[in-house]
């Protein structure tokens, strides 16, 4: 009976426009699924795209496509692939939120507004496209706008983790510390396990001076992500700045190899623990370090005024001299923002 079913359906499919294999594509598809639950994003984005090919008229194969895409960092290919599929299905909710997400990945935040704006305008109170609207007016600067959207996501969805997380960072980024740490408990009541709220809260007690408790709490978000969330690495890199301050650079640069471990794009993870190797005296392993930083974002200027230090320590004057103007160059036109 199933292969009559699926010979039926098969039928069908060409004659919609175009061969399509039903058998092969949904087998492939659930392996894509298996490897990208594995984090194996290369596997499962060659394995969606061959289960598109196997059966095209299966459309909603290129949106989790793209998603393996963004997963791999290859951005311009999501972005693509949602394209893709707006053009066999334009209007698409699913589809939009895709091809907002792949621009926000790739810090076009501009263009996934639009998008967000596109949904919204249709579905007022959709819950993803608020939080992708929300962050991007975020990450833009936007902060009045981001609280406004976050605040309109919790009247729609209360119990929405994100929105009191958000309201939360934004207040932090505003320095109104008191009202950050009412938005990340509010968080840790919806979900205990909220590893970042806990993160978070260190920041805040970091912020007021409470060192010993916010080394408390980025240890308890550490011990969450551990195993469970292995590409998350703020909370190593809080507990090395923390560690930082108060005098222990063997710990730090322990905490800030493990978050350069789990986020090797980070340029702060490489300038934490070229910091860390600088006090510790290990000067060129500390250069190292901070070049790779250096290499890692352009305008961030931290890892330049260091660099000019060590370079002088090491007799190379003019790279000193050309770390440090570029330094004053950046720092010139970069606000200061907290973490």
């Amino acid at each position: 009976m199933l292969s009559l079913v699926l010979a039926s359906f098969a039928a069908a499919q060409q004659q919609q426009g175009g061969a399509c294999d039903p058998v092969r594509s949904m087998s492939l598809r659930e392996s894509a699924r298996g490897a990208f639950e594995k984090r194996q994003y290369d596997v499962a984005a060659r394995q969606f795209q061959q289960a598109f090919d196997a059966c095209p008229t299966q459309r909603d194969t290129l949106i989790e496509l793209s998603d393996a895409y963004v997963h791999r960092r290859e951005f311009q290919q999501a972005i693509h692939t949602a394209q893709q599929f707006l053009e066999l299905q334009p209007g698409s909710t699913p589809g939009r939120l895709a091809l907002a997400n792949a621009y926000f990945m790739a810090q076009r935040f501009t263009d996934a507004l639009q998008i967000t704006n596109q949904v919204l305008k249709a579905e007022s109170g959709q819950a993803s496209a608020l939080k992708l609207k929300g962050n991007c007016e975020y990450l833009l600067g936007n902060y009045a706008q981001a609280e406004d959207t976050f605040i309109d996501l919790l009247d729609h969805h209360p119990n929405d983790e994100e929105g009191p997380y958000m309201l939360g960072r934004i207040y932090y980024q505003q320095s109104r510390i008191d009202h950050a740490m009412g938005q990340f408990e509010r968080v840790l009541k919806l979900n205990p396990q909220a590893y970042k709220a806990y993160d978070n809260l260190g920041l805040c007690y970091q912020a007021k001076g409470e060192t010993d408790r916010a080394m408390r709490y980025f240890l308890t978000s550490i011990k969450l992500v551990e195993k469970d969330h292995p590409d998350y690495d703020l909370a190593y890199a809080n507990l090395a700045e923390v560690l930082l301050e108060t005098g222990d650079a063997g710990k730090a640069y322990a905490a800030a190899s493990k978050a350069a471990d789990r986020n090797p794009y980070s340029a702060r993870n490489f300038y934490l623990g070229g910091k860390a190797l600088c006090k510790l005296e290990k000067i060129d392993l500390c250069m190292n370090w901070l070049e790779r930083s250096a290499s890692l974002d352009a305008n961030y200027p931290e890892p330049l005024y260091l660099l000019a230090r060590v370079y002088s320590q090491l007799g190379k004057e003019e790279k000193s001299r050309q770390a440090l103007e570029k330094f004053r160059e950046i720092k010139a036109k970069t606000p200061a923002t907290k973490r």
